[in-house]
């Protein structure tokens, strides 16, 4: 059965909505369903009643022109598809109708009935992405409403409860121990409420409250932050006199920390010399981090700041978005970042605004919050294990972390999607880079928005790329029901939350591809050595 498509064209000439109309009727495959109207009151009249998939709106129209019909076509459906035609071409009217909203632009004298019919689906394909992306958006609003609201309301009765039980003069040293873990992990979601509350807002936005922040104070977080990697590596932070500029702390507590974290990270046979200084000119702060580990090739300068783009093998801990979120941090403030050539190293230099000369006292800075994943590179035969956590919960993202990668000490590197579509991005993303698996391991949630796990198993059964993945349901419930659906639809074996070694030990021996190796007194989770068969940089 053919497609239909329903199409208003808006011209006042009767010949050329005929030659539309003869046009589209030779296209196979697709049926158009036409109307017409003969002037841009008739065509708004249309549209209000039933909105069509496209709309062929002439840019001469009698009495006004095509352009203020678009604006009205516009403030009626905002998502509206408009194709402007017209009967000659000329370059600037083709930029003023784009920039005033139309999908396109043809002019009548070029067309052929595969050109429009290609031009329209384009224009319906954009649209739908818009709707789709917008609909993302008010997602998105709904679920930080509920963090900034709903989930506050439980997490406080948590954490009364719990510093209750704490103060008890007969409990043991062991279980205040416990209890200690609880209350940590409940200030840290809280936090993460608030921070991740606040950064969807500001996405949505895209506006940043520019505070006056000193670096100096800002660089003093991110080593307190950063103090077991850096007395790990015995690294040197070197700093030069540090200005103020305008910004958010938080934003460039994680800016710099990413910065300086991988400076250490990627200096792997050496003492890490990190030197951190800020040149000022014109208003502007120009912060350098070098550092003196292998460098960038010139070629892949740009390269790093993409997203999942890393120039390492997995022998090296990292997810391939620390640079990713640099730039957007950056871009934020307004502010830009790149890498320069340096004999011995890197150097990144960060653009930020400086603060005005009569702003006030420096924003104070944020309670440390660096969560140390376990995924450190230890010796042994296998590959640390790239392990995909598809969980829309924060307090259930960082009772694993905390459970059983702090606690019970098991080891991998560790990637978190918040819902089913961003894991299946994540993937896919993934299995376009040459040599690299997709993920050694997925444990999924099975409630979510957008995409719950029994719709991530189907997607992942219909991809070849990905039906290879090792799934484990990682979920609140028990249900036996649940169970089976799981397993008809190819998890390879079922955990309830909390997730436990014991749990992680018995579904990993439906796993052929992976091992847990002990380490004294803690676990890493390896690719067997026999199953590496890849060298890429990620």
């Amino acid at each position: 059965m053919a497609e239909a498509c329903s199409v208003l064209i808006i011209d006042d000439n009767m010949d050329d909505r005929d030659f539309y109309r003869r046009m589209l009727g030779r296209i196979a495959g697709t049926t158009y369903t036409l109307a017409e109207a003969e002037t841009g009151d008739q065509g708004l009249a249309m549209i209000s009643r039933k909105r069509p998939n496209c709309i062929l709106l002439d840019y001469s129209l009698p009495g006004r022109n095509g352009l203020g019909v678009l604006a009205q076509i516009l403030e009626l459906d905002a998502s509206a598809n408009v194709v402007m035609l017209t009967g000659q071409g000329n370059e600037a009217v083709a930029v003023e109708v784009m920039k005033s909203g139309a999908r396109d632009y043809l002019t009548k004298d070029a067309l052929s009935p595969e050109g429009l019919h290609r031009c329209i689906q384009n224009a319906i394909m954009h649209g739908a992405l818009e709707t789709k992306l917008e609909q993302k958006r008010q997602s998105l609003e709904i679920f930080t409403r509920a963090m900034a609201h709903d989930l506050k309301e439980p997490l406080r009765t948590i954490k009364s409860f719990t510093k209750i039980l704490h103060g008890s003069p007969s409990l043991l040293p062991e279980d205040r121990e416990l209890f200690d873990y609880v209350l940590s992990a409940a200030d840290h979601m809280e936090d993460l409420i608030v921070k991740v509350s606040g950064f969807t807002k500001l996405e949505a936005s895209g506006e940043l409250e520019l505070k006056p922040v000193s670096l100096a104070a800002v660089l003093d977080q991110v080593e307190d932050n950063l103090h077991r990697q850096i007395e790990s590596r015995q690294a040197v932070i070197s700093r030069a006199d540090l200005p103020e500029v305008m910004g958010d702390a938080t934003l460039l507590i994680q800016l710099l920390q990413n910065l300086v974290s991988n400076s250490i990270r990627y200096c792997e046979n050496r003492t890490p010399q990190i030197g951190i200084a800020a040149t000022v000119d014109s208003g502007v702060c120009r912060l350098s981090v070098s550092d003196n580990g292998p460098g960038i090739d010139p070629a892949h300068r740009e390269l790093v700041f993409q997203p999942f783009k890393r120039l390492v093998g997995r022998g090296i801990e990292g997810t391939g978005l620390g640079l990713a979120i640099c730039r957007r941090i950056a871009q934020l403030h307004g502010g830009a970042i790149w890498c320069e050539e340096r004999d011995g190293g890197a150097v990144f230099v960060v653009e930020i605004p400086l603060a005005q000369a009569a702003a006030a006292a420096p924003a104070a800075m944020p309670a440390a919050q660096s969560v140390r994943h376990g995924e450190q590179v230890t010796e042994g035969a296998g590959r640390l294990a790239e392990v995909l956590l598809v969980e829309d919960s924060p307090a259930d993202i960082q009772l694993l972390k905390l459970k059983l990668m702090r606690r019970e000490k098991v080891s991998f590197n560790l990637h978190v999607a918040n819902n089913g579509r961003e894991a299946m991005l994540l993937l896919e993303q993934r299995a376009a880079i040459a040599d690299q698996p997709p993920m050694d391991l997925m444990l999924l949630d099975i409630n979510m928005p957008l995409m719950d796990g029994f719709e991530v198993l189907r997607a992942l059964a219909a991809d070849g790329r990905l039906s290879g993945i090792p799934v484990c349901i990682l979920s609140t419930s028990s249900d036996e029901g649940d169970m089976q659906r799981a397993k008809e639809l190819g998890a390879l074996a079922y955990m309830v939350k909390p997730p436990t070694l014991q749990q992680l030990e018995e579904a990993l021996e439906e796993v052929d591809t992976l091992e847990l190796q002990p380490r004294g007194d803690s676990f890493v989770l390896c690719v067997e050595q026999s199953r590496q068969s890849f060298t890429a940089l990620a």
